[in-house]
This record gives structure tokens, sequence and C-alpha cells, in this order.
């Protein structure tokens, strides 16, 4: 069969594969056909050669006979009779050889007819045949190719229209979420010369049989140092404003219960007649232990008395040590009365650590670098919690442990 086909490629292989199949199907037919004809031809054959070979026989003996009759109608020319009666059987004897004739041409042409029919139907007829099928099994898969190309690039279209939408209604699904999980919890610590940022954890009910409900908060140190003004001072209540979804503000006050100098950081509470909307989810030990370079942050606080105001960065470094004390470094735009605000995970909505200083440049005359910010992380708060007697605020790892209802609630489950 001479069918030509580049068998590198898929798709010649796949067509290669096709034309084989085909043309073995068809073939099987065609050959079976022209099995059954050959047959025929031979059978033809022996037998028309067996009447051939009678008829010329015949033929003979006619001619034979036509021979005598001749030589006795010589010999017999005086005898009317008899010459009319041999004219008779001459005549006779042509007319037989006649029908011969036409006989053996017959036989002839059917012999003829049948080689052309045999011809038909050949091995060179087969592979016209296969080539033909060949062809049609090229065109059929070249316009498949082509359908399957544009169904991909209408599927390619619909995807990527599709992730559009889904983007566009996942901000505007989270927006609300974001912003009771990032912003609702900072709150702002107030005094008459001072103003920072702390972040609120979760209510729980006291104790006591009084009703109240406790909020913890976790802020600088120095925050509340610079409002209270005076170490002696350490019971004096901190102002703290609750900004509210609706945009109104809450105003109560705190209490000091921990704080450590060293890693600036300080623990209030504070006591409400009803629970306060929102809190911070605080990050277990082993997602803290895993933050590094590049990991995208929210920095929420208060900068210079403003509501609470997100803005997004990455983390810079998790090892920039000032007076022997390790923190670390973001690039989330940062200024004066961000102290004491959360940094948030921004996928998990978390609290990763709370912000202590902004960096600074030049000793005479300090300029601030805003995107520059120090974070106290929450792995050394929580160590520092623990040691205080406050492990009850830090996280498990398994959220489905046994802890105490204060326990549970306060660190954000």
């Amino acid at each position: 069969m001479s069918i030509h086909l580049d068998r590198s490629s898929p798709r010649g292989k796949v067509i290669a594969a096709s034309s084989i199949l085909a043309g073995v199907l068809a073939g099987s037919s065609l050959v079976g056909r022209w099995i059954q004809l050959e047959g025929r031809v031979r059978e033809i054959e022996a037998t028309r050669r067996e009447e051939v070979a009678a008829l010329r026989a015949n033929l003979g003996g006619v001619q034979g006979e036509l021979g005598k009759l001749q030589d006795e109608l010589s010999a017999a020319d005086d005898k009317a009779e008899i010459a009319i009666a041999l004219r008779d059987r001459l005549q006779s004897a042509e007319a037989r050889m006649g029908d011969i004739g036409q006989a053996i041409e017959a036989q002839s042409e059917s012999l003829t007819a049948l080689e052309r029919e045999r011809s038909i139907f050949g091995p060179a007829a087969l592979d016209r045949e296969l080539a033909a099928h060949d062809e049609l099994i090229q065109a059929r898969w070249e316009s498949f190719s082509k359908v399957l190309s544009e169904v991909r690039t209408a599927a390619d279209e619909s995807r990527q229209r599709v992730e559009k939408i889904d983007r566009a209604l996942s901000t505007q699904r989270d927006l609300a979420g974001m912003w009771h999980e990032l912003v609702g919890p900072v709150v702002q610590l107030a005094g008459d010369t001072s103003v920072g940022s702390g972040v609120l954890l979760r209510s729980s009910p006291t104790p006591a049989e009084d009703g109240l409900f406790r909020r913890h908060l976790l802020t600088a140190w120095h925050v509340v140092r610079d409002i209270q003004g005076d170490l002696s001072r350490t019971e004096a209540p901190v102002p703290v404003a609750i900004y509210l979804v609706d945009g109104s503000v809450r105003h109560e006050t705190a209490h000091l219960l921990r704080f450590d100098a060293g890693i600036d950081a300080a623990l209030l509470e504070v006591r409400t007649p009803d629970r306060i909307p929102d809190g911070a989810r605080l990050a277990t030990k082993e997602r803290l232990a895993s933050v590094s370079i590049f990991d995208p942050v929210y920095a929420v606080g208060c900068p210079l008395g403003n509501d609470p105001i997100p803005t997004f960065g990455e983390v810079a470094t998790v090892h920039h040590v000032i007076d022997g004390q390790t923190y670390w470094m973001i690039n989330a735009p940062t200024y004066i009365g961000n102290s004491g605000g959360g940094i948030f995970d921004s996928q998990t909505h978390d609290l990763l650590g709370i912000f202590s200083k902004i960096y600074t440049h030049g000793a005479v005359r300090p300029t601030i670098v805003p995107h520059m910010g120090l974070v106290t992380p929450l792995g050394r708060i929580y160590e520092w919690l623990e040691r205080e007697g406050y492990a009850a605020i830090v996280p498990d790892t398994d959220p489905l442990a046994s802890k105490g209802e204060a326990g549970v609630a306060t660190a954000g489950y």
C-alpha cells in the first residue's frame, strides 16, 4: 500500500494509526471481493477451456466432413440428387461452423470482461482505495484539530473571566471581614501629651458574678509609660477609644496588668458590661516560627491620633538587633502613633506582632524612616506571658485542646 505519512509527530502517529486501521477494515472487504472474483475467473477459465477445446475438436470434425463432402461432390457431379443432398449437408456443416465460431467469440469476450473486472479490484485498486481513505482521515483530523484549538482558546478565555469575577467577588465579600479582623481590634490609647495604639483580644465573662466582660489588650510598654507619665502611677486607668464598624467611637478605660520594658510589651485589661464585638485572633507558635522575609503583612495603628489605618507591606527581616533585643523589621508605612498597634498576616489576618519603634536616622535632628518599622514578635510576648502566669492567653497548637473558658476566649478561639 502506498500510504505516505510523517509518523514523527503526535498527529502523524494518530493519523497513521487511523489510516492503517481504516485501510485494514476497507482492505479486508476489497481483498475478499477480489479473491472471490479470482476464484470465479479460474473456474470460468477452466470450464471455458474445456468447452473451447471441445468446440475446436468438433470444428475439426466438421472440417473433415466438409473435405469428404467436397470430394464426394466432385466425384458425383453428374448425379443431381446426390449433389443436392451433399450441398445441403455442406450448408449445414457451414452453419454449424458459424455457430461454433460465435460460441468461441462469446467465450473470449466473457474472459476479457472477467479480466477487466479482476483488474478493477486488484492490488492497485486496493492501494488507491486506501489512499483515498487516508486523505479523508487527514482532512477530518485537521478539522478536528482546528475545532479543538478553538474550544481550548474559548475555555482559557472563560476561565480567565471566571477567575477575574471570583477575585472581584472575593474582594467584595472579604471587605467586611477584613475590617472586623484587622481594623476593629485596634484601639487608640491617648493621654494628655501622648498617643499610641493597642490591640484588643477576644472577650470572655469574668469568673466573678458581676456580669462584666473582660478584654485583654496588648500594646507597647512605652505607650502606657508615656500616657501615665510616672512609674509610680501604674495603677492609673488608661483611656481607650474603640472604633466600631458604623463609624462611632466607644470610650472605655483599661488597667495595666503586666509590662516588660526589655521587650517593650504591656498587658492591660478592659472590663465592660457588654461584649465588645471585635478582637484579634492570635497566631500559633508554629506559625510565628515560620515567619520569614517577604511574608506579606498589614500594619494597623492610629498614627498621629487618627482612626485605625491599615497599611500593606512585607517582612524585611526577622533578625534586627537593637540594644541586645531582636526585632522584626517591616516595610509597611508607619508613623508616630502606630506604636502598640498590630502586625497581621495578610492572608489569615492572625496577629503576628506588636509594633514597637519607628526607625530614625541622625542624632542631632533625627529623621523618621516610615518604611523601616520595628516589631516585637508575638513569640517573645508569649514567653513573657507564660512566665507571668498568663499562659491561658497563648493559643494552643491544636484548637481542640482543652483549656479553661477564659483562656479559650482570650486566645481567639
